[in-house]
């Protein structure tokens, strides 16, 4: 029995000392929170509950909280007022809820790339190199940005993909909303997917940002 009860106090010190360190991890941290909503919720289970509780708990230490979901403007998804329903329904703290910031940020800027085995690395300084251009679509690129690209950075496969197949990468309006952020601190999912969308776009605009593990979920099935 006193083993029991030492067990036990034990994990409540581990409990406790995760839950501090998550909790250091996001101290004036900017949290941007991708994809946690109803339609993938088979790959997150109840990834949001838990996260509902880590929000409300640490909200005087966090600097912002920004939802970046794919609704209704860009996909026919789920609306703004049915998503931040959808958190209120779960108990969320309405007031807390009225605070944070959401974004409908649709995908596959980048997708046919990443699916087609592409480093995200090569992906993030083409899309650097585009930024830098201004160009926002890949079928726009020429002869000059692409020798020029690959002279700098190798990686003629990439071209290939392009050009060859007639796969695309365009420059989202979510860059211009992620210029805004600073102090990043990432959650959500699918880590293969929009999650890993969203870094190469984070990468590609040289803004630092770190990823609360704790709240990042992989889709269980294919939903794109």
């Amino acid at each position: 029995m006193e083993f029991l009860k030492e067990s036990y106090k034990n994990r409540l010190r581990e409990l406790s000392g995760i839950k501090k360190s998550l909790t250091e991890s996001v101290a004036g941290k900017h949290l941007v929170v991708v994809d946690i909503q109803p339609e993938y919720e088979s790959g997150f289970g109840d990834m949001h509950l838990q996260l509902i509780e880590f929000i409300e708990t640490n909200w005087n230490d966090l600097s912002r909280v920004t939802f970046l979901y794919n609704g209704e403007d860009t996909l026919g998804m789920i609306s703004h007022s049915e998503y931040f329903n959808w958190w209120w329904e779960n108990n969320f703290n309405e007031e807390m809820l009225e605070q944070c910031d959401f974004y409908d940020k649709g995908y596959a800027f980048f997708r046919s790339c990443m699916d087609s085995g592409i480093d995200h690395d090569d992906i993030t300084s083409l899309v650097r190199e585009m930024i830098a251009n201004d160009i926002h679509d890949s079928s726009d690129l020429d002869e000059d940005f692409w020798n020029g690209w690959i002279e700098k950075y190798g990686a003629e496969d990439v071209r290939d993909l392009i050009e060859v197949s007639g796969e695309a990468i365009n420059i989202p309006d979510l860059m211009d909303e992620l210029r805004g952020y600073g102090n990043i601190v990432l959650c959500g999912g699918g880590r293969d997917e929009c999650l890993a969308e969203v870094e190469i776009a984070l990468n590609a605009l040289n803004k630092p940002y770190s990823k609360l593990e704790d709240f990042i979920y992989q889709e269980n099935k294919k939903t794109f």
